[in-house]
């Protein structure tokens, strides 16, 4: 199932048609994985000529660098910014795929799109647009075996406490097929991995999101998720209650 229609991403999409596209792939794990599928299923929707680039590599047979989508613009995953940095240094325009901020980061990208407002007052000339991931166009025949799962993120990002729940699930995944099956037997999904309850939504379970250390999973939650259906709540015992109701 696909949460958002083609046409939701159009504004991101279509300015890089009939040009040369380099793929810059940012350091993640497996949601940032399911980002990307999204992206090339859209890609191929819009007809995009591309491919992956090591912005370390020469350039001269692109027009235009794009980098991908994901939560980690600022400083808080350094890797990435310094990869964004060197992007730059090959004097190709590039464009930021939809992003959430951390901190500021103001250079001169070509184009910049922010996929929730929380992180507009960060972003310097940012476009709001939808995470990739929510057009996604996915089915699975998996059923669910488990009334309810509890996956709980184990990094810089993790807010919520209780031990014995730490199960994180992109320890439990490498691959989007299997993050979107892992969802799907559930009936209902729990947690503070953004892209976990995305692919729970995908497959159409219930869905409630948790916070993370900043603003992306309420920003997300308030731009879009909350009218395609997912739940918010504030803390795990939150979650477990209106469960238990």
């Amino acid at each position: 199932m696909r949460l958002l229609p083609k046409e939701a991403f159009a504004h991101v999409i279509t300015p890089l048609q009939g040009k040369r596209i380099g793929f810059v792939r940012p350091g993640g794990n497996v949601g940032d994985d399911l980002i990307e599928q999204g992206m090339r299923q859209l890609f191929d929707e819009y007809g995009i000529q591309w491919r992956i680039h090591d912005p370390n590599s020469p350039a001269d047979d692109l027009d235009e660098l794009v980098f991908g989508g994901g939560g980690n613009m600022g400083t808080m995953y350094r890797p990435n910014w310094v990869l964004r940095e060197q992007c730059l240094a090959t004097g190709r325009p590039l464009t930021v795929l939809p992003q959430s901020w951390t901190s500021p980061e103001d250079r001169q990208f070509h184009r910049v799109y922010v996929r929730e407002r929380k992180s507009l007052a960060l972003a310097s000339n940012g476009i709001l647009a939808p995470d990739l991931a929510l057009g996604l166009d996915f089915t699975t025949d998996v059923e669910p075996i488990r009334k309810r799962g509890v996956f709980l993120r184990k990094d810089k990002e993790s807010v919520i406490t209780g031990r014995w729940w730490r199960r994180d699930p992109i320890r439990l995944c490498r691959t989007p097929r299997e993050y979107l099956e892992l969802a799907a037997r559930y009936e209902h999904v729990v947690t503070d991995r953004l892209h976990f309850a995305i692919c729970s939504m995908i497959v159409g379970r219930r869905t409630t999101l948790l916070p993370n250390s900043y603003h992306k999973n309420i920003g997300m939650f308030e731009t879009w998720l909350g009218s395609l259906g997912c739940e918010f709540a504030g803390s795990l015992s939150q979650a477990l209650r209106r469960t238990a109701a």
